[in-house]
């Protein structure tokens, strides 16, 4: 990877300490970690905000996470002291599949409904184990700002993510905050 100025660094997961004798460290995702298994090149950020890029050569599904493995880190010792937050570029993101995006892209995105009153912005994305929701921020009468989730439930809430307009339609009153 070649890091420019331009490129925006998503975080999507953390180390947490050495695996095995051989200097492979593990990973925990912040979220399913696909991101992860598709791109080898990782921009690691300790505490200090000092950037370390590195090539993955190799990676494996280990429980919940991962274990990784990449040059200059080749004993137990060394992949003991790495406590870092990883991140990938964003502009390396493999393509998220057909009728699909990446929840990156949906934060920050203006949610209206149908009749196109808004709703909010789109702040984080979480789950109640059994859908995926959005979280959507919004200001009430007093100028505080609250939160209500849509669930993620294509052709019934969720009716359009136009991640390049930044902006989400959804089949949703807003008397339903």
């Amino acid at each position: 990877m070649t890091e420019t100025a331009n490129d925006e660094l998503i975080e999507l997961g953390r180390t947490t300490g050495a695996y095995g004798f051989k200097g492979w460290v593990r990973v925990e995702p912040i979220d399913s970690g696909e991101v992860l298994e598709h791109v080898r090149d990782w921009v690691l950020i300790d505490l200090a905000g000092t950037r370390t890029p590195v090539h993955v050569k190799g990676l494996r599904r280990h429980g919940t996470g991962f274990i990784a493995k990449w040059d200059g880190c080749e004993s137990k010792e060394v992949a003991e002291k790495i406590r870092v937050k990883v991140f990938v570029a964003r502009a390396d993101f493999p393509e998220a599949g057909d009728d699909a995006v990446w929840a990156v892209d949906v934060i920050g995105c203006r949610a209206v409904n149908r009749e196109g009153a808004d709703l909010g912005e789109i702040v984080a994305i979480g789950s109640n184990g059994a859908q995926d929701l959005f979280d959507i921020a919004w200001k009430n009468a007093e100028g505080k700002t609250e939160h209500f989730f849509i669930p993620n439930v294509k052709d019934v809430y969720v009716l359009e993510l136009d991640t390049e307009h930044k902006r989400a339609v959804f089949d949703w009153d807003p008397e339903w905050r």
